[in-house]
């Protein structure tokens, strides 16, 4: 019940989902930009019609290091690899520069119609809603979370007996509903996002995402001068399967067949449906004898235990595989593709049930 409930406030990052939060995360930062460059104009006026005023003088200090880390956060995120707190970093940002705001008004003897002001007040929750934008409905819980604590402390601070607290509470409501509403946006777009890139039958990437990341992953590894191995793996025999025990059995097998490849290789590795009983992997930083090795293991694995199927029946399969290693065998995707292609063909036409590495 307790771990059900906490993947509902807290679910987990899905792996796919992480280039998918960068490209919202990009948007954002744009944004942020600007509007911090917009709040900077403030003290900096005041500070032009009165240059002794030693408050607008420290705010323009603060508001600029603020627009120089917006700066850096968006440096942060072109990035790649994603940086994983970044989420969390600029939510924590936005959100406090929004109560810094506030704090300047609230120190000119303003307190009163900023805390009132429901314009002042919206930019909470435009910082809330920008959280859905990350497809992490993490990031929209803490970003709402901390709205409603800075917004409390603001009122205790700065607040007097004329504000009616019903008021109060009806913000802290509204914050709550922006934080609801930005979850489900998060959630939504989640969804779409995931039936966009996974293969409806199995659950792991479909061909198309899978290329396009190889492709990202390869020129990072370019950069980087770290190898990549790209394995294409066959389930041997697989037509047997359909002609004796029926598609359905053959979509079980390739079900969990995928199951089991993806319980083997580390949340930092790739795994897609390449096409009909074809699956491919691709092993981050990986040299060719490690990747050999662990695709060694990895086959066996595979068809180390019978699979059951629905129809009372049972069905033991073996699979060979191909592999081809950046930069040693090339350095794109297409020219991988087809290297570990041909020595999957050599692997089959030697008898099947086996990994060519050369030939």
């Amino acid at each position: 019940m307790l771990r059900s409930l906490r993947r509902v406030v807290w679910p987990p990052v899905d792996p796919a989902l992480v280039d998918a939060g960068r490209e919202g995360e990009l948007p954002v930062a744009r944004t942020r930009i600007a509007i911090v460059g917009l709040l900077t104009l403030s003290p900096a006026v005041a500070l032009l019609r009165h240059p002794d005023q030693t408050v607008a003088s420290l705010a323009l200090v603060i508001e600029i290091l603020f627009l120089a880390l917006a700066v850096t956060l968006l440096e942060l995120a072109r990035r790649h690899p994603p940086v994983p707190w970044l989420g969390f970093a600029t939510a924590a940002l936005d959100v406090s520069v929004v109560s810094f705001y506030h704090v300047t008004v609230f120190v000119g003897a303003f307190a009163l119609p900023a805390i009132s002001s429901r314009v002042a007040f919206a930019l909470y929750l435009l910082a809330i809603l920008a959280t859905s934008l990350r497809n992490d409905g993490r990031v929209a819980t803490f970003a709402g979370l901390l709205a409603a604590a800075e917004w409390i402390a603001l009122i205790r601070i700065f607040n007097d007996t004329d504000l009616d607290m019903m008021d109060a509470v009806e913000e802290l409501v509204i914050i709550a509903a922006a934080t609801m509403l930005a979850r489900i946006i998060a959630s939504r777009a989640r969804g779409l996002r995931l039936s966009s890139i996974r293969d409806n039958l199995t659950g792991v990437l479909n061909r198309g995402h899978f290329e396009e990341r190889l492709a990202t992953e390869l020129m990072r590894s370019t950069r980087t001068q770290r190898p990549l191995a790209l394995a294409i793996i066959d389930v041997d025999q697989f037509k047997r399967v359909n002609d004796t025990a029926g598609h359905l059995a053959g979509d079980e097998v390739l079900r969990e067949v995928a199951a089991r490849l993806t319980r083997t290789i580390r949340r930092s590795d790739l795994c897609c449906r390449f096409g009909g009983d074809e699956f491919a992997l691709a092993f981050i930083d990986t040299s060719v004898v490690d990747a050999a090795a662990r695709l060694e293991e990895i086959r066996r694995t595979v068809s180390a235990t019978p699979i059951p199927l629905r129809i009372q029946a049972v069905v033991t399969i073996t699979c060979s595989a191909g592999l081809a290693v950046s930069p040693l065998d090339g350095e794109d995707a297409t020219t991988l593709i087809g290297i570990a292609d041909a020595r999957l063909l050599a692997a089959k036409s030697a008898g099947r049930d086996r990994l060519m590495v050369a030939g």
